[in-house]
Order: C-alpha cells, then sequence, then structure tokens
C-alpha cells in the first residue's frame, strides 16, 4: 500500500512538498484554506531568490546568511541552504517551472508572474498544475484543526471545511506542516489575510515548542498613505527617487552608508532589520519618511528595480508626492524547529517554511525567504515519505465535534475581535519594545480574551475566521513572552531598555505551552 501525506498548506513550501513527495511514491493529500496556490505569501512576495551560484560559492551564501542573523541561526540548516539552493532550484525548473538563475547568486520567477504585486504568482499557480498532474489531492477551503498523535507520533490530521460546515479526520504515514507565519496578528502587514499562525497553534497542542518567535522582521518602507494599498516598498528605490524627512533630508540614505553599504539594494539584503528600527525609532520622535513620487519618471518604470520595488501599477496621476511611508510587518523568521531532514521532535511530524524556525536566526537575509520553501519543501516531502510508516492508514472520515468556541446564539463577531487583537499586537510588538510595554501588551491580551463570550458565527467567512483565533492568539502570546524574555537588541528585536546586543544572550528562546498557558525559556 503507498504510504500516505497529509501537507497543510498551499503556498510555495506545501506545493513543493507535496510534489516532491508524490513523485516519490506517496499518496498525498494537500490541504489549502483557500482556492490552491494564490492567497499564500509565496505568491504575493517579489519572486526573488538569494542562492549560491556563479561567483557566489555555498560558504559565500553560508556566511552573509550566519551574519545576518546575527549568529543565532541553526548553522547546520544554513549549510544545507547554502550548499543545496541551486541545485534545488534546478529541480523545480526540470518539474516545468519557469525559472532564471544569474552567475551572481540571484533567481527570479517573475517571468511568470501574473501582476506586478504578485511577484511569485506564477511560481505557485504552475506548482499547482504540477501537483495535480503528480495526483495530489487538494482540498481547497479547509483549515486544520488539530494533529492526531498516537504511540508513533503524528498519525494523522482533523480539519474543517469552512464553506460547508463539515470536519473530517483522515488518519496518515506522515503530516507536513507548510502553514506560513502569522503576520495577520498585526493590524499593519504586507501578509495575506489568511497568514495567521495555524501551524503555531497546532504544534504548541501537539506538545512542541517553538524558537525565536521574538524575532517578527519589519519592512522599513511600506505604504502609509491610505490611497495606496497596505504593502511593502522595496528599499532599492533609494538608488532611484529621493526617500526624505519632513525637512528635505535623504536621512535613511545617509544612515546606511554610515553603516558601510553601498545603497539601498544592499541594505534590502543586509540590513532590513536596521532600517526597520531606525525608521519607527524616527517615527516615534514626530518624523515623517517621505517618498517624493514626483520624480518618478516615466522612463524609470522601464527599470526592473524600479518596478520591483514599486510592487504596484502607478499610472501618472498617482505620481505626485511625497507620499508617507512607515514600516510594515514583513515575515516570521522563528517558529517550529526542525533539522536537515525537516523533522520536528514529534515522530511522524514534518514541517517546512515560514512556520519552521532555525534558518535565519535573528534576521532574514533578503531574498532568502523563496530559497528556504524551495530547499526545505523538497526535502520534508522526501524525506518524509522515505520514513513514513508502510501499510494502509485508512479513508477519510466525516467527524462531529464540538467546536466550543463557538455561540450558539449572541456572542462577537470573529472579525472584531481580530481587529481588537490586532490593535492591541500593533500598539505593543512593533519594531521597537520595552519590557514595560510587553508586560502591558500581555495584560491587554489577557484582558481581550477574558472581554468576550464565544464567537458569533452567521456564515462561512465568521466560521473561517473563528477557526483562525487560536493560531491569532497563539501566535501573539508566543511573540509577547518571548520578546519580553530577550532582554537584549539583536537583528530584528529592539529593546528601548536593553538597546545593546549581549553575548551572553546568543542562546535561543522556546516557547512551550504548559496546562493551556504559554512560557518562554532559554535554551541551555
Amino acid at each position: 500500500m503507498k504510504k500516505k501525506i497529509i501537507v497543510v498548506g498551499a503556498g510555495g513550501a506545501g506545493l513543493t512538498a507535496a510534489v516532491a513527495a508524490a513523485k516519490k511514491g506517496a499518496e498525498v493529500l494537500l490541504l489549502s484554506k483557500t482556492a490552491c496556490g494564490d492567497a499564500n505569501c509565496t505568491a504575493y512576495s517579489g519572486g526573488l531568490f538569494s542562492l549560491s551560484s556563479g561567483t557566489v560559492t555555498p560558504d559565500d551564501h553560508f556566511r552573509r546568511i550566519v551574519e545576518t542573523g546575527r549568529g543565532v541561526n541553526d548553522q547546520k540548516l544554513v549549510r544545507v541552504l547554502a550548499e543545496e539552493s541551486e541545485k534545488s532550484l534546478r529541480t523545480l525548473a526540470d518539474w516545468g517551472v519557469t525559472l532564471k538563475i544569474s552567475d551572481s547568486g540571484h533567481a527570479t520567477v517573475r517571468k511568470s508572474a501574473p501582476s506586478e504585486i504578485m511577484g511569485g504568482g506564477g511560481l505557485t499557480r504552475e506548482l499547482t498544475a504540477i501537483a495535480r498532474a503528480e495526483g495530489v489531492s487538494i482540498l481547497e477551503n479547509c483549515a486544520a484543526m488539530k494533529i492526531l498523535v498516537g504511540e508513533r507520533g503524528a498519525e494523522g490530521l482533523e480539519w474543517v471545511n469552512w464553506k460547508t460546515g463539515k470536519q473530517y479526520r483522515s488518519p496518515a504515514s506522515a503530516v507536513i506542516l507548510a502553514s506560513g507565519g502569522g503576520g495577520r496578528i498585526y493590524s499593519r502587514t504586507d501578509n495575506p489575510s489568511r497568514m495567521t499562525g495555524d501551524g503555531y497553534a497546532l504544534a504548541l497542542e501537539a506538545g512542541l515548542s517553538l524558537v525565536d518567535m521574538e524575532y517578527v522582521q519589519f519592512y522599513p518602507l511600506g505604504w502609509k498613505d491610505s490611497a495606496f494599498p497596505l504593502w511593502m516598498v522595496g528599499l532599492t528605490i533609494l538608488d532611484y527617487i529621493p526617500v526624505t524627512d519632513d525637512i528635505g533630508r535623504e536621512f535613511l540614505r545617509e544612515a546606511i552608508l554610515s553603516w558601510g553599504l553601498s545603497s539601498g539594494k544592499e541594505a534590502n539584503y543586509f540590513a532590513r532589520d536596521k532600517s526597520a528600527i531606525f525608521l519607527s525609532r524616527h517615527e516615534r520622535q514626530g518624523g515623517k519618511t517621505l517618498l517624493h513620487l514626483e520624480d518618478l519618471g516615466e522612463e524609470m518604470l522601464t527599470i526592473p528595480d524600479v518596478r520591483v520595488s514599486l510592487m504596484i501599477d502607478l499610472p501618472p496621476e498617482r505620481r505626485t508626492g511625497p507620499v508617507e511611508l512607515s514600516p510594515i510587518q514583513h515575515y516570521f523568521t522563528g517558529g517550529i524547529p526542525i533539522d536537515t531532514g525537516g523533522r520536528t521532535a514529534l515522530p511522524g511530524l514534518y514541517a517546512c517554511g515560514e512556520v519552521t524556525g532555525g534558518v535565519d536566526g535573528a534576521s532574514r537575509m533578503g531574498g532568502n525567504a523563496l530559497t528556504n520553501i524551495v530547499t526545505f519543501g523538497l526535502r520534508a516531502g522526501r524525506f518524509a515519505t522515505e520514513e513514513a510508516a508502510e501499510g494502509s492508514t485508512g479513508d477519510i472520515a466525516e467527524i462531529r465535534a464540538e467546536l466550543s468556541f463557538l455561540a450558539p446564539e449572541g456572542g462577537i463577531r470573529p472579525r472584531e475581535a481580530r481587529e481588537r487583537l490586532q490593535a492591541i499586537v500593533q500598539e505593543g510588538l512593533g519594531p521597537c519594545r520595552s519590557g514595560e510595554g510587553l508586560r502591558r501588551c500581555l495584560s491587554a491580551m489577557e484582558e481581550w480574551k477574558g472581554s468576550f463570550p464565544p464567537l458569533k458565527v452567521e456564515g462561512p467567512m465568521d466560521l473561517l475566521h473563528a477557526l483562525e483565533m487560536k493560531g491569532l492568539s497563539c501566535t501573539a502570546e508566543a511573540v509577547a513572552h518571548a520578546a519580553l524574555l530577550r532582554e537584549e537588541s539583536r537583528g530584528v528585536h529592539f529593546r528601548d531598555d536593553f538597546p545593546e546586543e549581549r553575548e551572553e544572550w546568543v542562546s535561543r528562546i522556546l516557547v512551550s505551552a504548559e496546562k493551556g498557558k504559554l512560557k518562554a525559556t532559554r535554551e541551555n
């Protein structure tokens, strides 16, 4: 009998893992919360990769990742990424994915992008087609609810189809979590709406710990003007259009040059953390960050770097400036600890992509997110299939399990509860933090949890928002607990009350659940 692999998440990591497992002979079931391949961070990425290719050696790539991650990376994972990145991308090309690898340590899938803002949308759509051709069963509009844990570890999954309200359970030889990060705990994020930390909650409930959750990457520049979408603006734009403070000084460029970097493009790869913290502190002191779109000439829109940086089409009537920018949440560098095969501490459970921690350390190098999902998506899919138990695992069964967080009548709408949490997180867990602010944030979260009765569901979207509440709550608490314990500033984590990096704090922080409560501890 074929081994049965269940993959949770249909972004780049999940799709890559699913295809890899299917090509190894597994029966693969892929769960997607929405239409497969579109509503995920891979699809809405810039579509660019950093890797070891051409003049960039694996040692070069390894060194850059560890330096950017401030030394708290899992170096075994980094070594695999550096040594296998080009090979992994060429595997996808062999599958039929449209990509171009340069001789300067970069690659792109933007040729197949359906729009400027969906730079990775062509990649996920092509991977979806490849998965279907390989026989992967794709269940859309399904939210994972529980990992089934038995004597041999992860033995299956429970989920809900939020459009129909029906609940299901299926045994499995192995489960792969590839559900992405938790950017939607913030009100200012460039993450799609379904990035709600589901995998973090599933892992904690299954008895696993999370690592590096204090390290939340904010992209330095994001549209703040309400006339523009809530989205990022690439730092490379500094090399073409002035970004100034209120009095016209190109203060960010001056800072970047003072850090020993040569351009906004270089800062985009290696100084996102410094830039975001610098701009956040500037904003807290009453300053503004202004992009001078009035200097954007028509000829500039033919320059690839400019188009990628803007991420959106700007008709002439929108090119009036200056337009205000502000840091925006972008990526979670922490998550579920894995080894080089994508294995977690729970036998039979594997993970890949943004839901995992270890590769990036305290800050992610630009372009490494897509390289990560491909490299470890391939490894998770292959190792899960090779190591899974033999034999039949059974069919999908419809079940009836009580959803205790739903109110038969009355209650609060899930969207309103979500917005209240996002306001708390945006205030307390931004780029600049303090012990007092973090304690106040945790207290506000406790009050938030006790302030409303069960959730009121009046339709499918209400049900989806209700199902996502556990991931949002767990993710927000995990970030706050880890950030409070780390009494230093490192990478993307900045503490006003501990502004210096402290060598004795190079150890990592784990967040675990005990009796329904989260706690953070330093790794031995």
